[in-house]
Parts: structure tokens; sequence; C-alpha cells
């Protein structure tokens, strides 16, 4: 599943990437040692890049046995990753592909990349990334079904720890920034078997979201928890 969350570069100038994540599962694949790359002037996500995108995707694939790791969308130029077998024919490959729509100003070249540290360093997101996943979906489907953002509403969240002391104290230090306990959930088979479900009143705007969710994500770790996401009722 090919999702896309944002990153800040060092100057905190955001840019896109969009990344296959299922790859983590089998990361990394012994049989494609191989990164090949292939930059090209974009200076955005359009109709036009998408179509060209699929194209390369489908045609390394079946040409070259190549999977599609992820896309960097930065600095006006659309960074695409592959894993490969081998790199042979990668560049008349993808020529071909280019020629198919238009021609692009582009970079390319390919390396060794057994262990797959260009798409497990910088391509898979890390907790704040697919949190960040994870609430855009969940706004997403509330909008779907006519949600108003804007309306304050009962929002739950749900943590979970490894042991009653740190909970206690994740509930304590989140209760002064206005959360409350709903209720408590155990779980004597999990290892985060110590789980609250808290519950403040707010919009759930992009931005309240991301705040409300980041702080809670960074309450859970300082007592080695875990934050599970959130719901709420249309609002």
């Amino acid at each position: 599943m090919v999702e896309f969350y944002e990153l800040l570069d060092d100057e905190n100038i955001p840019y896109r990437c969009d990344v296959e994540l299922d790859l983590i599962e089998e990361a990394p694949q012994e049989y494609r040692p191989s990164l090949l790359w292939l930059f090209v002037k974009a200076d955005a996500v359009t109709e036009s890049l998408e179509s060209f995108t699929q194209d390369l995707i489908a045609t390394l694939n079946t040409s070259l046995d190549a999977v599609f790791a992820g896309r960097v969308m930065k600095e006006g130029w659309a960074e695409f990753y592959f894993y490969a077998p081998q790199s042979k024919r990668f560049e008349n490959i993808s020529s071909d592909v280019m020629n198919r729509h238009g021609g692009f100003v582009y970079e390319r070249g390919s390396s060794r990349d057994s262990k797959w540290e260009m798409y497990s360093d910088n391509l898979y997101p890390d907790a704040y990334g697919l949190l960040s996943i994870q609430n855009r979906h969940t706004i997403a489907a509330l909008v779907e079904a006519g949600d108003d953002l804007n309306i304050p509403r009962e929002v739950e969240h749900y943590l979970f720890f490894q042991t009653k002391s740190s909970m206690e104290r994740a509930i304590a230090q989140l209760a002064s920034h206005g959360f409350n306990v709903k209720e408590y959930v155990n779980d004597d088979e999990s290892d985060y078997g110590y789980g609250v479900v808290l519950i403040k009143n707010e919009a759930i705007t992009p931005e309240i979201v991301e705040e409300t969710t980041t702080s809670l994500y960074e309450s859970a770790m300082q007592e080695h928890g875990l934050y599970e996401g959130w719901s709420t009722v249309l609002g």
C-alpha cells in the first residue's frame, strides 16, 4: 500500500514522501540488492506525473522485476526509488518510459543497497509520519461522512502501558492538558496490558489533531507506552 506523508528539510521546508509501506514486512529482500533511482524535473504532483509514475512502476516491475520503494517530491524534483535483482537495462527502459510521456529533464543511477538502507532510513516513515498517515485517514473518513471538523466534540484517545504505575504517571501528566479518564482497559495477554481511554473536548481540524496526537504519543513514550490512535462521533 502506497501512502504519503510530509517531512521537513534542513531549512524546515516541508516536502512530500510517497512510500510503499508493505515492503517493511520483508525488507531487505536479498534477491533485490540493487537500488535504482530516477530523478525527473517536476514541481508538483499532477495528473501527468501520476500517469508517468504508474507507467514507470509497472514497466520496471515487468521488465526488471523491480519493486517501487518510494517517491520524494523535493526542490522541484520527483525522486523515484526502486529495488531490483540487477540494474542492467535500467537506463534503456527508463528512457523508453520517459519518452512515452514527452520526455523529462532527469538524473538517474544505481548502486548496491543489499540492506535496503535507503528504504528503511529515508523513505519509511518514523513514528510521527505513521501517526500523520493514521490521522489523515481518520479525518478523511469523517469528512466523507459529512463532518464539520470545526465543531468541538468528545474525542477518545487510546493508550497502553506495561505497568499500572507508568499508566498512572501518564494520566497525571496529561490531566494538566485537559484530558480525563473515560475508562480503563486490561489485556492480560499483552505486554502492554494496562490501557486507558482518555477524552477531551475539542475540534478535529488537521492542525489541532496533529498537535494533540503528537503530545499524547510523546507522553506515552516517556513511560515506555503506546499511543494507539483516536476516534470520535460526527460533529
